[in-house]
């Protein structure tokens, strides 16, 4: 009668290969997610093959148009954007320009009927027009107002008298501007306009003309 040989645990690794520790050295393998869709042509999908191949090439075409298209419009539409623009900004311009021209016209007009008010009663017409510069001394509806401008003249003449105009006494003889100066004469009207200006002395030249286009609107004894 043989004896028993005792039972060996069976070994469960016996006759498999020894699995490879892992090299810590290598990059960890990618995570798929499998809510994203594989490449095409990747993963377990079929190749598209020759002429899915030129399909999706064509697809990609039409969006890259597509896209290149929307930036085109865009910057047409910018383009035209800033030309409007433009345009309003040289609108405005110009109106502001217009607007300019016409208050200083409508200054000139009221500075011309202050001096014209003035004459005669004042030294000096310019001072007037000085004084007067600062008010407001049009209508409504755009025409100078006359009767504000006398009264504003007179007012004046109450605070400062002494701008007030000598009383007429006899006239001079009016040089004859054809004739010249003559030698230890003082010069005429037409002279002293003249030497003014080219002075620059416009101020002076305004008030000579003034007081020359007195003298001619007033007859000679």
């Amino acid at each position: 009668m043989s004896t028993p040989t005792p039972t060996e645990p069976i070994d469960p690794g016996a006759g498999n290969p020894p699995t490879p520790a892992a090299d810590p050295a290598a990059p960890p393998a990618p995570v798929t997610d499998p809510a994203t869709p594989p490449e095409p042509g990747t993963g377990d999908d079929p190749p598209l093959g020759p002429a899915g191949e030129k399909a999706l090439a064509a697809w990609k075409k039409r969006a890259r148009d597509a896209e290149q298209q929307t930036r085109d419009q865009a910057a047409r539409l910018k383009e035209y954007e800033d030309r409007d623009k433009t345009e309003a900004e040289k609108q405005a311009d110009a109106l502001k320009a217009a607007q300019d021209r016409a208050e200083q016209a409508t200054r000139l007009a009221v500075s011309a009927k202050v001096e014209a008010l003035a004459a005669g009663r004042f030294q000096d017409p310019l001072d007037a027009v000085e004084a007067l510069r600062s008010g407001s001394y049009v209508t409504g509806e755009g025409v100078v107002d006359a009767a504000a401008i006398t009264a504003a003249l007179d007012d004046l003449l109450t605070r400062k008298p002494h701008w007030a105009a000598a009383e007429p006494g006899p006239r001079t003889p009016r040089p004859d501007p054809a004739q010249g100066a003559r030698p230890g004469t003082p010069p005429n009207l037409t002279q002293q306009i003249s030497e003014a200006e080219k002075d620059g002395n416009h101020k002076l030249a305004l008030a000579l003309k003034t007081q020359q286009l007195r003298e001619l609107k007033t007859p000679t004894k």
